[in-house]
């Protein structure tokens, strides 16, 4: 293994699968930021260094495209590592591994530095450390796009950001905001289809207590652009393509 990639295994157990014994995306998504974390903490950029530095990793963007879901009580490793490096954002990349040796998926995130004081971003190029440890290794999926906002959309469901949704910062949680989108499907969806590719943009902060919307647009055939707003602040966008 490079030194500048993560290699971490986990297992898909029951409580991590839907109905069809199947890992749920929010929890693949939560391995993704565990591995991220790992990753940083490890190398000397990730949440310690931050905050002693008063600064802070924000999640922007991520796209996840799956080709297989793996199922209960198999194993996956999940590669990671830094793909590129500019003074506003990071990006990395991650590609999973099945336990027979496959690549089933990959997925890109974009990340921001902020001041925890300020909450404005600051300059990533400051992180000698990190820019050492960017890869050349190239990842199968484009970059984390930015998803432009809908029209003709239709209120699909609302909900309010209680404990359970919360993280360390007070704020929806950032596989929360995944979990909800999800939701909005029918079972039936899931019955005959798979979400082949995810990609979702983090625009602002949901807050405890506050009542969230979230909206639907049918784009194309087996495409669906889902915002959650609050009031007429967008909170979130979402594009999800099923197979």
């Amino acid at each position: 293994m490079s030194p500048k990639e993560g290699i971490y295994t986990y297992t898909i157990d029951a409580y991590l699968t839907d109905f069809r014994g199947k890992a749920t995306l929010p929890m693949l998504g939560g391995f993704l930021l565990q591995a991220a974390t790992r990753h940083a903490e490890e190398r000397n950029f990730g949440y310690s260094f931050m905050t002693d530095q008063q600064r802070a990793w924000v999640l922007m963007r991520m796209t996840i495209e799956l080709s297989e879901y793996p199922r209960n009580d198999t194993t996956i490793k999940l590669h990671t590592w830094v793909s590129d490096i500019n003074k506003l954002f990071s990006e990395r990349c991650f590609a999973f591994e099945d336990q027979d040796g496959n690549y089933i998926g990959y997925a890109r995130s974009m990340w921001a530095s902020i001041d925890l004081e300020t909450r404005r971003p600051t300059n990533i190029l400051d992180l000698q450390r990190m820019i050492e440890l960017k890869s050349d290794r190239v990842c199968a999926i484009p970059s984390a796009a930015k998803i432009p906002s809908i029209k003709d959309v239709e209120f699909t469901t609302s909900f309010t950001v209680k404990y359970s949704d919360i993280d360390i910062n007070e704020h929806l949680n950032s596989m929360k905001y995944i979990e909800h989108f999800i939701d909005v499907f029918p079972l039936e969806m899931f019955q005959e289809k798979e979400i082949k590719t995810f990609e979702i943009n983090y625009i602002a902060e949901g807050q405890y207590g506050t009542t969230l919307d979230i909206l639907q647009s049918k784009t194309e055939l087996n495409k669906s652009v889902l915002e959650m707003k609050h009031h007429d602040k967008t909170i979130c966008l979402a594009r999800v393509t099923w197979q």
